[in-house]
């Protein structure tokens, strides 16, 4: 019994320092590089595979609205349902300039391609759930293809 207990313990011990792992940023990564440290360069430097890009603005009138804990989210999405991919940008600083690649995909190893819808949301509670009272969005007219650059928003709306 108190072997079994033992090799219990050792197993929970196990998967905990696997998935605190893989929590942590790739050897050799600076800390706070990840998606959410801030805008992306435009470039692509370093990144395999298509990437999607542009610069999201906010209307004149809304400008008022902006605090410093707000949270930007850019969302791709491939129709109805869950998006497809997201970037998460805390305290941004507008406009912003964004790119989006396979890092950003929401079910991992799903491929980085096809045409998407392309809206960004500013929410005023940091949370990624749908959006809530006070946020603030807009999106791109009409789809676009993984791939394309210039691909701007202007964040006109308050939900």
């Amino acid at each position: 019994m108190a072997l079994s207990v033992l090799a219990l313990v050792a197993l929970v011990g196990i998967a905990i320092g696997v998935l605190w792992s893989s929590l942590s940023p790739p050897e050799g990564s600076a800390p706070g590089s990840g998606p959410a440290a801030g805008p992306s360069r435009e470039s692509g430097a370093g990144r395999d595979g298509p990437t999607l890009g542009g610069t999201i603005s906010v209307a004149p009138e809304l400008r008022g609205r902006l605090a410093a804990g707000d949270t930007l989210f850019i969302i791709l999405r491939k129709g109805p349902g869950p998006p497809f991919a997201v970037k998460r940008i805390g305290g941004p600083q507008f406009p912003v300039r964004y790119q989006m690649g396979s890092e950003d995909v929401m079910m991992a190893g799903t491929p980085f391609e096809g045409q998407v819808t392309v809206s960004a949301r500013v929410s005023k509670t940091g949370g990624a759930g749908p959006a809530e009272g006070g946020d603030l969005e807009g999106e791109h007219p009409g789809s676009v293809a993984v791939g394309a650059r210039g691909v701007d928003i202007v964040i006109s709306r308050v939900r």
